[in-house]
């Protein structure tokens, strides 16, 4: 019988080994069912206060969706948005990027090709968490590239949890962060396949473009697409300066900047000279450093190559934190130069109005990402340990994602996936002796004995993962928490609920404006509520989330601040029909003001219009305390309901007094 051959036996055990593969493959399957299942139940819990988009930025992306909806993809390219920035209005196709709408519309299209009649609002809400969903699903994968199936699991139940990808990924958040997270993990995820030694040239070239595509599918949507190009051209010198760099790492690398910068050339907001910028100089100039590399490794000393590639790195560092220092200026963006160099001094009022560009405390970065912090930290030991290509690129990731998330408040969702991968990284190796343990107990059941492995035995490996679980506790009901909340429109800006529902100010005076203000009116109000009333109303604004126009901006803030004769004058030059403020307080004791509304919004308008602190705020009394010149100031007239009839009279208050309209009258 062939049971009892050599043949026999083998045979019987690759079917088994088969049937055992296909069961943890089912149980993969089953874990990423869930993993995303729970990702989208958080997520989806703002539905329940209102179908509404969350913050103010994806509005317009609502609205850019639409309109390429209805006009056509290559109508991009010809939109100047006359909704937004009166009387210039807006070149979008050079403001914007194009990722989110153009995705966003194709959705709509596919599905209403299929027979499902959706609206183009409904897959703006929605779509976060598709985006969310998919990149669990690659964190998975990345994860899995990384380390192991365990790794992976781990990797996409941390992303499906963590609070900083919740609050860029909650229902109707639809906006930027949503592609930008996972085409980060994507390049990543393309980019580690793409290098692997163990595959052919043909299929390395195929995960260079899928690496490349992903590069490109993020410059298209996403301001920080500069983060990874650096960590790529970071990664690159490390290889070189390791002595660790092949042909293959060239290869990955060319397609990825090539096909990433191809697609970024044909991106109208970026185009050719976002390619003769200085770091994409820099990413490009690696290419001929590695060409040379290779064609002189055999002839001379290694280690020089290393050492220049390692001074490469040294002076950019020392570029970027001494030039400035010393009063020479570095081609970049005072945004990006801010980043790289956070003690770098930015003077720009506006600017350091937008809560997002400033420091993030520490404390609030542990609080998103708590306990998974400490265990990427020990993944980058253990990823150190056991250096490889792939474990280079996890620890390159997350350390100097560590550190942008350190320096800019906005940018802690970047850190998010380099995190969860990491801190899935860590977990698995430390918990590695008890599954150890309890393996080499399983194969010595056969043989009638027992052996621990590294001193540990089962029972201690059920307590460490109870532990390491009950550790996460405060993390995942932090992203529980933070997503069972309102989007601001559904609140109207305000965290209070008043007979158990939350006020509707906002929706209404939209609505209202939506009906009573003519086609070619103009409104004008502080920049925060542009995108609100263009998208929601439909109406015509002077200033709004793009900040397309600082001076314009600085005008605003000259008419709120200013006397109501002299704003008066300043309007007429705009000819702004409609004048719109938010005041927020405590409707059962008016006197006491809530600091969500422009009540609390004045003293950067103060900043930004150019005057001087001191002459609106008393520092010299205890407490301090506006002064006569704040409340003669036209913001305050509006807000207190001490207009001069003559230039302004109110023509709606919303339901709780929140929202503010005046008809402007120009004197004769």
């Amino acid at each position: 019988m062939t049971e009892n051959t050599p043949e026999g036996n083998s045979l019987r055990l690759d079917v088994l080994e088969k049937v055992r593969l296909s069961r943890i493959r089912a149980m993969e399957i089953g874990v990423l069912a869930i993993v995303v299942a729970v990702a989208v139940l958080i997520r989806i819990q703002p539905l329940q206060y209102g179908a509404y988009y969350t913050a103010y930025d994806p509005d317009f992306q609502y609205r850019a969706t639409k309109y390429v909806v209805e006009n056509g993809f290559a109508s991009w390219w010809t939109w100047h948005d006359m909704l937004s920035w009166y009387p210039l209005g807006r070149d979008i196709a050079n403001s914007a990027y194009p990722g989110v709408p153009f995705t966003g519309a194709l959705i709509y299209m596919i599905l209403n090709s299929m027979g499902l009649r959706v609206s183009v609002f409904d897959v703006g809400l929605y779509f976060p968490l598709l985006m969310a969903s998919l990149t669990c699903i690659l964190s998975y994968y990345l994860g899995k590239e990384l380390n192991g199936r365990a790794t992976g699991l781990f990797a996409a139940i941390f992303m499906a949890i963590n609070p900083a990808f919740i609050a860029r990924s909650t229902f109707g958040f639809y906006d930027t962060e949503t592609i930008g997270i996972f085409a980060m993990v994507a390049i990543g995820l393309f980019f580690l396949k793409s290098i692997d030694e163990a595959i052919p040239i043909e299929r390395r070239a195929v995960y260079g473009v899928l690496s490349g595509l992903s590069l490109g599918y993020l410059y298209a949507s996403w301001g920080a697409a500069r983060y990874m190009t650096g960590l790529l051209a970071l990664y690159m010198l490390i290889m070189l300066y390791s002595g660790r760099f092949q042909v293959r790492h060239l290869i990955s690398y060319s397609f990825t900047i090539g096909v990433g910068y191809l697609i970024e050339f044909m991106v109208p907001r970026l185009g050719p000279n976002a390619l003769v910028s200085l770091d994409h100089l820099a990413a490009f100039s690696l290419v001929p450093l590695m060409l040379v590399y290779l064609f002189v490794r055999d002839k001379i000393d290694v280690k020089l190559v290393a050492n220049a590639a390692g001074a490469l790195i040294l002076v950019g560092v020392v570029g970027i934190y001494l030039l400035p220092a010393v009063g020479i200026d570095i081609p970049i963006t005072y945004k990006f130069l801010k980043v790289l160099n956070p003690f770098t001094s930015v003077e720009n009022a506006l600017y350091q109005s937008v809560a997002e560009n400033k420091v993030i405390a520490w404390a609030s970065l542990f609080q998103d990402f708590g306990t998974i912090t400490i265990l990427a930290v020990a993944g980058v030991y253990f990823s150190v340990k056991n250096q490889s290509d792939k474990n280079i690129y996890g620890t390159v990731f997350f350390v100097t994602a560590l550190y942008f998330a350190g320096v800019m408040a906005r940018l802690s969702q970047v850190l998010a996936a380099p995190a969860c991968v990491m801190g899935a990284y860590g977990l698995v190796e430390i918990a590695r002796p008890f599954i150890s343990a309890s393996v080499v107990e399983e194969e010595s059941r056969g043989k009638k004995r027992r052996k621990a492995a590294f001193g540990v035995n089962r029972t201690l490996g059920i307590a460490f993962i109870a532990l390491v679980t009950l550790s996460l506790t405060p993390n995942i009901w932090m992203g529980i928490t933070s997503a069972d909340q309102p989007t601001s429109l559904a609140n109207s800006g305000i965290p209070y609920m008043f007979n158990g529902e939350y006020p509707q100010d906002w929706p209404l005076a939209l609505e209202w404006m939506k009906s009573n203000v003519r086609d070619d009116e103009v409104i004008c109000s502080w920049w925060d509520y542009g995108y609100w009333i263009e998208a929601m109303a439909g109406k015509t604004t002077m200033a709004d989330g793009a900040t397309q126009s600082e001076n314009q901006i600085k005008n605003i803030a000259n008419i709120m601040m200013r006397p109501q004769n002299e704003s008066i004058q300043l309007l007429k030059q705009y000819g702004a029909d409609y004048i719109v403020v938010f005041v927020t307080f405590n409707p059962n004791n008016p006197s006491q003001e809530w600091p969500f509304g422009d009540n609390s919004k004045w003293p950067q308008m103060v900043l930004i219009g150019g005057f001087n602190m001191t002459d609106f705020y008393d520092y010299s009394k205890y407490p301090a305390a506006e002064t006569e010149r704040f409340y003669q100031s036209t913001i305050a007239r509006l807000m207190y309901h001490a207009a001069d009839p003559q230039y302004f009279t109110q023509a709606y208050a919303s339901p709780n007094g929140y929202v503010l309209v005046y008809k402007i009258h120009y004197p004769v």
